[in-house]
């Protein structure tokens, strides 16, 4: 009996056990990690009538394709007491004129070589250009 329930034990734990090969996983090492910081002044807004949303377009030869294929780019909006809030983040207003809070979806986008700050407001209208934000951007390669 003893052997019986040894048996089963061993049959049970080769069928629970990973049949992952070794060759089926990919391990990176990233040890190569880019900061840097953008601060984006309201004149950077760009503002279309037949957008629902503004963006602001930066240069960033940081973001290669090489990132783009293996990597990860990170963003971050700094906020006033600077804390470093990760994108996309919902950022709150209140509005007197409805007595109520409405939010701001702060995103980005890359392509090679640049950088695309957006934010949308949460009734699809168009943001108000802020005066000053500073955004903190990351890439591991």
């Amino acid at each position: 009996m003893r052997k019986v329930i040894l048996a089963l034990l061993v049959a049970t734990s080769c069928l629970m056990t990973s049949c992952i090969k070794e060759e089926d996983v990919h391990i990176h090492n990233y040890g190569i990690v880019k900061t840097f910081y953008i601060d984006v002044y309201s004149n950077h807004w760009v503002d279309q009538s037949n957008l629902s949303y503004i963006y602001a377009s930066f240069s960033a030869p940081e973001i290669t394709k090489a990132v783009i294929e293996n990597g990860i780019v990170v963003a971050y909006y700094i906020d006033a007491d600077g804390r470093d809030n990760m994108l996309p983040y919902l950022l709150p207003y209140y509005d007197n004129n409805i007595d109520d809070y409405y939010y701001e979806n702060v995103r980005f986008d890359i392509s090679q070589g640049e950088i695309t700050f957006i934010i949308e407001d949460s009734d699809f209208h168009h943001a108000n250009k802020p005066s000053y934000m500073k955004f903190k951007v990351s890439i591991a390669q």
